[in-house]
């Protein structure tokens, strides 16, 4: 991903939003702090980036928690409006057309849609979302539009700065809350419909499925570059020598990868297309780790407190908490130059430290977080 492309917009799109986009609405004076009071119809948008959907889960817990009785709205990429759908503290699911250009049919009807029913508080959780994200908020007529600070135009009528580059997303976005009188209720945990998610695990992970270690490997680049063919197949041979079974995660993107290690490692692997995450999300439930580059199907095993190796080209602090244990973090700029062995050594202490936090559950030291 070009980031600066990603958070600035295209020159194109600066000049046709000047030029011919959606025209933000002319603010009246504000009495901020009594506009956050009688707020009743609030619209969340998380960030875009890999993982954003998951991130944003303490803050809808903490924004119903304060407005228990306002309307709340989530507005989502496609890709994640099933799994939005399922989180219980927001009303509506709202889904962007974020892939459409801004001077695009599509992009202002949504606008239009937003601005139908208008929203007293908008909120735009990203500190590096995308520019056409950005401008949703700033277009959506909500009578206070909150965002991070940022180096282009974007109609917030509230701006927080945003903390350094590497720090935890969901530390930033808890501290741009916490400006608003809105205090954090702790963490949540996400969790699938556990009829659902039965029947798809007995339907998927069945036979050969159902006994021994299930790992899970996507197959996705994330935001990078990603691993290459050989590297993936590789760490499937890893897994599958030691006595696994792996599930691939794959998008068509991947699918002659998939294809490939179908043909080569046949009912030892199961291949999962992953545009739908509900359904990716039953499976993690039911495998012992999942092995990933930074992409939407790591988060979501975070989220689900599934073990994980996390392969990261950036500072895995911007991403990651540093006190969640149950991730083993793999550095490397350049992606394509990690041993694989060290791959399958995170594997392992991943899944020794879950053992070892299953028996301290066991022994009553764990404790439950809220579920979303």
């Amino acid at each position: 991903m070009k980031v600066d492309r990603w958070r600035r917009g295209s020159l194109l799109e600066r000049l046709a939003l000047r030029w011919k986009g959606p025209r933000p609405r002319r603010d009246e004076s504000l009495d901020i702090f009594g506009e956050l009071r009688r707020a009743q119809r609030i619209l969340l948008i998380p960030n875009d980036r890999v993982g954003g959907l998951f991130m944003g889960a303490q803050i809808y817990k903490a924004v119903r928690a304060h407005y228990a009785d306002a309307h709340i709205s989530l507005l989502t990429k496609p890709e994640d409006t099933r799994l939005g759908a399922s989180i219980p503290f927001v009303d509506e699911v709202l889904t962007a057309p974020i892939n459409e250009q801004i001077w695009s049919a599509a992009y202002h009807d949504f606008v239009d849609e937003l601005r139908r029913d208008p929203y007293d508080l908008a909120v735009c959780l990203g500190p590096d979302c995308s520019f056409r994200l950005a401008q949703l908020c700033g277009l959506s007529g909500a009578r206070l539009r909150v965002g991070f600070q940022r180096d282009v135009s974007t109609s917030f009528n509230l701006e927080v700065v945003r903390q350094r580059e590497e720090a935890f997303e969901v530390e930033q976005v808890l501290a741009l809350i916490r400006l608003l009188g809105i205090e954090p209720c702790g963490e949540v945990s996400w969790a699938i419909g556990e009829g659902e998610a039965n029947q798809l695990r007995e339907r998927y992970l069945d036979g050969e499925f159902s006994t021994g270690h299930v790992v899970a490997v996507d197959l996705g680049r994330g935001e990078g570059t990603g691993l290459n063919g050989r590297q993936l197949d590789d760490i499937v041979g890893r897994v599958i020598e030691r006595g696994a079974r792996a599930v691939l995660f794959f998008s068509l993107a991947e699918r002659k990868q998939v294809n490939y290690l179908t043909k080569t490692y046949g009912s030892r692997v199961l291949p999962f297309e992953e545009n739908d995450l509900a359904g990716v999300a039953a499976l993690l439930q039911g495998c012992s780790a999942l092995i990933a580059c930074n992409t939407n199907v790591l988060h979501l095993a975070l989220s689900l407190g599934v073990p994980a190796v996390g392969i990261f080209d950036e500072d895995a602090r911007r991403w990651v908490s540093e006190r969640n244990h149950l991730v083993e973090i793999i550095e490397e700029r350049d992606l394509r130059a990690i041993s694989i062995a060290r791959v399958v050594d995170g594997l392992d202490r991943a899944l020794r430290r879950d053992a070892i936090d299953e028996r301290n559950l066991v022994d009553g030291a764990g404790s439950t977080p809220s579920t979303a």
